[in-house]
């Protein structure tokens, strides 16, 4: 009862050995060692071609590139980045995110970035900017508005340009204030404008002066100076041109310059402009 079963296991080994001697056996057995070989040496190919290309100048960053840039100079994009030629293509290509985080800390207008590759080895940033809407002069130093309200100061003085700029905000709330109300303007109407004063006073804390481009000088408070500049283009043409100060704080005044107070309103000397006129 304890003996082996010898000639069960003769069948089995006896048709394991007829299968495998069998022209479909060893078929089966050839592919299955090319199958091997070809794996083996697709493996030894690619670590020999990897090697061969990070040893290979083709592995090294040749040319960096700019797109996208407005204000901001290509050079500082690429000085921010700390990216330079000769560095590790894959290596820098994967430390992309810190790399973009550190230009942004670098050039607070930059908006967002993204790196491509370009050929085998060329480097290109594509970045968007915050716009500048405005410049605010602080005593000798000029800044950039931007967009999203942010300042970026220029060492040089703004000259030829058309955006306004802003004199004497020195409190960023009403900076904001200023900004949130100029951006609200028509195109046509931000155009016009050359200067904006804030000329605060006891009576009026939000009191601004605009000085537009053709001479004339607006009077208005911020909270509603969208609302009021609006209508510039219509008031212009209600005085026929003529130059003068426009006081639209409360209402709508003309002052001609023509007069002999003209830097200083007075209603006396003054035209009152109706408002709901369209002429």
């Amino acid at each position: 009862m304890g003996k082996n079963h010898p000639t069960v296991t003769n069948i089995e080994e006896g048709y394991t050995k007829k299968n495998n001697d069998s022209p479909s056996g060893k078929k089966k057995q050839n592919r299955i060692i090319k199958f091997k070989w070809t794996i083996l040496v697709l493996f030894y190919l690619t670590m020999m071609i990897s090697a061969i290309y990070f040893i290979s100048p083709y592995s090294e960053i040749r040319e960096i590139s700019v797109s996208g840039s407005n204000e901001v100079f290509d050079q500082e994009v690429i000085d921010s980045s700390g990216v330079r030629s000769g560095e590790s293509v894959w290596e820098t290509y994967f430390d992309r995110k810190t790399i973009f985080q550190n230009v942004k800390n670098e050039l607070p207008q930059v908006k967002s970035i993204q790196l491509y590759i370009e050929g085998l080895n060329n480097f290109r940033f594509d970045i968007t900017e915050y716009k500048t809407v405005a410049y605010l002069k602080d005593g000798k130093k000029y800044y950039h508005v931007l967009e999203n309200g942010k300042l970026i100061e220029n060492s040089n003085t703004i000259t030829g340009s058309e955006l306004p700029t802003f004199i004497s905000f020195s409190d960023d709330k009403v900076l904001k204030q200023m900004l949130d109300q100029y951006n609200k303007l028509d195109k046509n109407v931000k155009t016009m404008i050359s200067e904006m004063e804030w000329i605060k006073n006891d009576r009026n804390p939000l009191l601004v002066k605009a000085y537009m481009n053709n001479g004339n000088e607006i009077l208005a408070s911020i909270p509603s100076f969208s609302q009021r500049m609006q209508r510039y283009p219509q008031l212009v043409r209600a005085v026929n041109g003529e130059n003068g100060l426009f006081d639209l704080e409360a209402g709508a005044y003309f002052l001609p310059f023509s007069t002999e107070d003209d830097q200083k309103f007075d209603k006396e000397n003054g035209v009152q402009l109706d408002e709901n006129s369209n002429e």
